[in-house]
Formats: C-alpha cells, structure tokens, sequence
C-alpha cells in the first residue's frame, strides 16, 4: 500500500483505510523480534497490563520476523547468536559504529526489504491507532511507513539501560525509558524532550508480587539455605556453563539453581556434569515461574540483560553480573554497577571472592538491596502503561 493511498483513505478497490478509518477504534498492536527474548517480555508485560487496564482496547502482539519471513528470521537469529559467540568483537565494533546516530538509510532498506516488505498489510488487518514497539528494527520497519503517511502513533520502548542510535527515528512519537539519564542521551541524538518518558522498562504485574523465600522454597520443594538463582537469559547464553562450573564448588554450603531458558543444549551438557549431580544443585529450563525462583533466591548471578535487571530490582535482590553480550550489555552492565545497583565480576577469581564474603558478611549486600528500593517504585509498570493509553484518542481517563 503506498503513501497516496494512505492519505487519500482509498484503497484500488474503493475500499475504506486506515486514514478514514483507523482512529475510530482502541487498537493497540505491539511488534517486537526474537532476537533475545527481554524485548518480546517487555511487549508482552505491557500489553497484559493495558488488557487489565482498559478492557476496551483490543490488544494485538507479534514478532514481526517471526510471522512476516520466518524462514528469513530464523536464519538472521542464528547467524546474530552466532556473531556474539564466535566473533564477539566484530559485533562490537557494528554496535559501536551506530552508537550515536541513527542506522542510515540503506540498512533501513536493507531491513525493510528483508524482514518488512508486507507489514503494510500485516498492520492494515488489524488497524491500529497505536503500534508499540520493544526492538528497534521493528520501529524501524514502522516508521518506514509512518514516513510514507501510515496514520498511527508510534511508541518506541528502549529495553537497554544506554541509548542506541538504532532507537531513533523521526516518526517515534514517544520514547519509553528506563531512567531520567537516557533523556540526555536521546537529546543528544537530535530527540524532542517532550517525546520522553521516564517509565522504566516494562515487567510484569507477577514480579510486583512479594513471597518470602521461605514460601517460594516451599511452594517449588527446595532447601533452606543461602541460595544463588545463575541465569544467561532466554537464549541461556553469556559465560553460563564457566561461571556454573565455579559456582558448584560451593555445592555444600550454597543451594544453586541454574536457568537456561531455551537452550536445552546447554542444560543438557550441566545436566551431564558430574560435579552438577549434587542434592543443592536444581537445573531448570524456560520456566513461567521466574518470579517465584527470584523470590527464593538470595542473590542473581546472571548476565545483564534489560529485562533481567530490571526484574531483580522489583524483587530487590542483589546482582552479581558476569560475562555479557557485547556492546548493548556490557553499556548495561556499567550502568548498573555505577548506579549501585549490581557488582560485576570480570573471572572466576572474583566470583569466589564475592560468594566468600558474602557468606561471611551477609549485611553486605544491605546497601545494594536499599539501592533498588529507592528505584522500584519509579519503575512501576502503571507508567508505562498510562503512557501508551494516553496516545490513543481519545485518550485513557480512568485512575
């Protein structure tokens, strides 16, 4: 469908669009991409918490790659998963090279071409007022097409702790953020402040709800004891089996629950590890009951991931982030141990050293748990949630 078509309201057929159409209904679409998956969590916290909300709205959520060229999709994931683990430093050097500044226009063709030649359709059989977007190829493909006249608000929800020039587009009518800091970053990008809201990144209403550990251990039938939650994110990825391998040698005086989300290769191989076969060793994969694991943890040792962080600071529990994806991680990463709110460990010396201090000294971690209360509750998912309903027209009201 082409821009005069998106303008005049009339398609070939004589047949009503979305320019005469559209903003006659309560249409929220959110498009993420399964490249890692805090992005599509983040989307899909925000649109249950809009669904609980205002029952009105219809609410529609999709991996863009996945449901337009899967085939296409499937193959850019691998060869991303790829890149981060056998040349990680190439990664880093293409991140590094569009830090500052949007992506130029012949990636955006490329991605246009590649993942996003029938969104135009795609979003013309939902008619959204709103499109939400958790990645930014999606706001990408979006604002391609908002450039073109395609009548919607954009919403774009930044799921890193430090802006990336792939975030910015001109056609983003608002940006969801994580901290106050990240409005100076976009502003120095060329962005409106008043484009800007401080909503921190979407979680889900599940993690806002508080279990005491001993409740969770009971509830999931493990020990009560110190215990360490070792999470690589939804792909399980990151220095897992290097930083299980040093954690077990705590075996006797630690419980340790190692998460390895969608990756049954690597729970298999944990799995298979002798020192691994012990009564305070659980390996657990792609589990809807994280919140529950957070609860009767102590302390995290995971990569930092967006979403993974930000849900540690809900639960208040204390982070020892080890290994990281190159370039958007390892910004996150800096960001949390500057703001207090995790401590970082370079090797398996200094994960021993943390874990033997902490054992020793467990009011330690008291200053980090302070730390994420003071944040909690600027992060509460209502802000993010309010923001969204206020673009559609007219806007949401309720309390």
């Amino acid at each position: 469908m082409d821009r005069m078509a998106w303008s005049s309201g009339l398609t070939g057929q004589g047949k009503e669009t979305p320019g005469t159409a559209w903003n006659r209904n309560k249409n929220v679409l959110f498009v993420s991409e399964s490249f890692g998956s805090g992005h599509t969590r983040a989307a899909q916290a925000l649109a249950k918490g809009i669904r609980a909300t205002d029952g009105e709205v219809r609410v529609q959520l999709v991996e863009l790659g996945r449901e337009l060229r899967p085939q296409v999709n499937q193959a850019l994931v691998y060869s991303y998963l790829g890149m981060i683990q056998k040349a990680p430093g190439l990664w880093r050097r293409m991140y590094g090279k569009h830090d500052g500044r949007s992506f130029p226009r012949w990636i955006q063709w490329c991605l246009y071409q590649t993942l996003y030649s029938s969104l135009a359709d795609y979003i013309a059989d939902f008619r959204p007022q709103v499109i939400v977007s958790t990645h930014p190829f999606a706001s990408a493909g979006v604002a391609r097409l908002k450039k073109e006249g395609l009548p919607v608000r954009l919403c774009t929800v930044i799921t890193d702790f430090c802006a990336h020039g792939s975030w910015v587009n001109p056609e983003v009518d608002l940006y969801l953020v994580p901290h106050q800091g990240m409005e100076e970053q976009l502003a120095a990008m060329g962005v409106d402040r008043k484009k800007v809201a401080v909503t921190g990144i979407p979680t889900d209403s599940r993690f806002w709800i508080s279990h005491s550990k001993e409740e969770a251990r009971n509830k999931l039938g493990i020990h009560h004891m110190p215990t360490v939650l070792i999470m690589g994110g939804g792909f399980g990825m990151g220095r897992t089996e290097e930083l299980v391998a040093t954690v077990a040698k705590w075996r006797e005086r630690l419980q340790i629950i190692v998460c390895t989300g969608y990756n049954q290769k690597l729970r298999q191989a944990l799995s298979s590890r002798p020192e691994c076969d012990h009564p305070h060793i659980r390996i657990t994969g792609f589990t809807r009951e994280m919140a529950d694991w957070m609860d009767a943890a102590d302390v995290l040792l995971t990569k930092p991931g967006g979403m993974t962080c930000t849900e540690a600071i809900v639960k208040g529990k204390p982070l020892l982030l080890f290994g990281s994806i190159p370039g958007q991680e390892e910004g996150n990463g800096r960001f949390m141990v500057d703001q207090g709110l995790a401590h970082q460990a370079a090797d398996k010396v200094e994960v021993n050293a943390w874990l033997a201090h902490w054992l020793a000294h467990p009011e330690c971690l008291d200053p980090m748990r302070k730390r994420m209360m003071e944040w909690r509750w600027n992060i509460h998912p209502s802000k993010s949630i309010r923001a969204v309903l206020g673009q559609l027209v007219p806007p949401y009201t309720g309390s």
